[in-house]
């Protein structure tokens, strides 16, 4: 059974933090603005549907930004992918789609690369099922490979 840590980041969540950041006084303000540079940078991952090992918990665990928990010593349960440069989390199954947070997914956005010359973020996503994998591609080619891997590879589970 899979488990995940609450990981969803309000707006109430990021107004409480900057109200706190304002407050502070001294090296506390410095403090205060890393804890919401933390949960800032987080939801923006999430908005992108970025699923990586944002965290890892103790020294026991991983996480990812959709909230999957990967235990330290997890075996892996996706394997392939030589040539990619992954980390534990994405070599997991289980992963929740991003941003809703709802049901789980198979297919996901792995990675990302800023194209100065294009003013873009641009892409890169992978299906643990059928082992696929795209280049860099622009949010919207990006977000339509994910959805149709999930919608295709996830019946074959």
């Amino acid at each position: 059974m899979k488990k995940y840590a609450d990981v969803q980041v309000s707006k109430e969540l990021l107004e409480e933090l900057e109200r706190d950041k304002k407050a502070a006084v001294g090296m506390a303000r410095y403090g205060r603005f890393k804890a919401w540079l933390h949960y800032a940078n987080l939801q923006s991952w999430q908005r992108q549907k970025w699923h990586f090992n944002y965290l890892n918990y103790n020294g026991q665990e991983n996480r990812c930004t959709c909230g999957l928990i990967v235990p330290i010593d997890a075996e892996h349960e996706v394997d392939g992918f030589t040539e990619l440069t992954l980390d534990r989390v994405h070599r997991a199954r289980g992963h929740r789609n991003l941003p809703t947070f709802e049901g789980e997914c198979v297919a996901f956005i792995y990675d990302f690369k800023w194209m100065e010359e294009k003013g873009l973020y641009f892409y890169t996503a992978l299906c643990q099922v059928c082992g696929m994998y795209s280049e860099l591609l622009p949010g919207d080619a990006a977000d339509g490979f994910v959805d149709q891997h999930n919608q295709t590879c996830m019946s074959q589970l």
